[in-house]
């Protein structure tokens, strides 16, 4: 996947920060999406892949995260402000589910809106991009 992933961040002149949770956030979520569809059919499908999801993103964000720093042969340095959007975006979409939650159901509204967080998302990184370069 990763060869893929680099072709096309090449082909469509994307930087690295955008390809990451473009392309390469697509690539990783598509599994998400099938099995989010296939559990939607039963009564607690939602909790599931509510579960799912919050699961994945903290074995990611502990082990993956962890494992990659340690066995790295060179220094990863991260800017503090790409971490601090990173983690405010999941604060923001972690309390956007909850409201979700509380309301009770899901409307096309709702889903809309989560769309358009992961838009603006997409529109801080880009515009984060090009204030750094």
């Amino acid at each position: 996947m990763a060869p893929a992933i680099v072709y096309l961040s090449r082909f469509l002149q994307l930087s690295e920060a955008l390809a990451g949770v473009t392309l390469l956030a697509f690539a990783n979520g598509a599994g998400d999406v099938i099995t989010a569809i296939v559990a939607s059919g039963s009564k607690d499908g939602i909790s599931y892949n509510v579960g799912a999801l919050y699961g994945a993103g903290f074995f990611v964000l502990t082990l993956v995260v962890a494992l990659t720093i340690m066995n790295s042969e060179t220094k990863i340095k991260v800017e503090k402000s790409v971490i601090f959007r990173d983690i405010g975006f999941y604060i923001l979409a972690t309390i956007y589910i909850i409201s979700v939650a509380f309301y009770g159901k899901i409307t096309w509204v709702l889903s809309m809106g989560m769309l358009l967080l992961y838009g603006v998302y997409v529109g801080v990184v880009v515009i984060q991009n090009n204030l750094e370069n």
